[in-house]
Formats: structure tokens, sequence, C-alpha cells
């Protein structure tokens, strides 16, 4: 008979990490810049998985993988991380309007500041400042409810 350990017998409640609220732009532009377009790849790896969380598919289906979009938008100047941007923020705006959260993000966001905005320099970082509090917001409503259960 195998030796029984103490804690075999406890049955372990399993909680739900909390998602992280503290997306910020400047920190996303600054670190991008410095790391040379690195530290993005790890900034919205764990932002896909957060948005899978926060507003899951009525299909079951993930968001895609940020590291395949973006090895992807090599190949094929940008426009598959372009695509992966509008998924994105078609997620957030659906995620925002079905929890209630009183924050304006939509989709035209993504149009006006970060396609059309980046011919004024200042349209990325108005679209990724909006992006991350949208995130941000929603991850706060997201663990503000997994605590209640």
């Amino acid at each position: 008979m195998a030796y029984r350990y103490a804690y075999d017998d406890e049955e372990k409640e399993h909680k739900q990490p909390k998602l992280q609220t503290n997306r910020s732009m400047w920190k996303l532009m600054f670190l991008s810049i410095v790391t040379l377009g690195i530290y993005s790849i790890f900034f919205f790896i764990p932002f896909s998985f957060d948005i899978d969380k926060v507003s899951p598919k009525d299909d079951h289906s993930k968001t895609m993988n940020f590291v395949f979009a973006y090895i992807l938008s090599l190949f094929t100047f940008s426009i598959v991380l372009d695509f992966w941007h509008y998924e994105i923020a078609g997620r957030i705006e659906e995620a925002l309007s079905n929890r209630n959260i009183n924050y304006n993000f939509q989709t035209k966001d993504f149009w006006c500041w970060l396609v059309l905005g980046s011919l004024i320099l200042v349209g990325p970082f108005v679209y990724f400042h909006r992006l991350c509090k949208a995130m941000n917001l929603l991850c706060e409503d997201y663990n503000q409810n997994l605590s209640a259960k």
C-alpha cells in the first residue's frame, strides 16, 4: 500500500487567477520601442487569452494566437495583424455591451484611430490607450464577478 500524503484527503479548491487590470499604452509603446517590438508580443499574447476568458465566443472557438498572426504578418505586409486587431476590437465591443460597461469602444475606433490615425502619427497612441482602458475595465468586471462567486 502506498503512503498517503496528508493533502490527498483534502479537497483543494481551485481558484481562478485574477486577470491583469493594469495595462498601459505608455508602457506598451515605450517598451516596444526599446525592445524593437518584442515587448508587444509579450503584451498581446495574454491579451488574447484574457479576451477569450472575458467574452467567450458562442461557437467556443478561440482568438487567433498573436504569435501566429505576427509571423504571418511578416509575409503579408502586416495585413493579418490588422485583421487580428480588428477581431480583437470587435470582441471587446461585444464584451463591453454584454457586461453593460459604459465605455465607448467600437470597431470604428480601429478604423479611425489605428488605420486612418496613422496618417497623423497620433492615432495609434489614441487607439492603444482606448484598447488598454477597455480591456482593463473588462478584466476588472470579470475579477469582481469571479470573487463574487
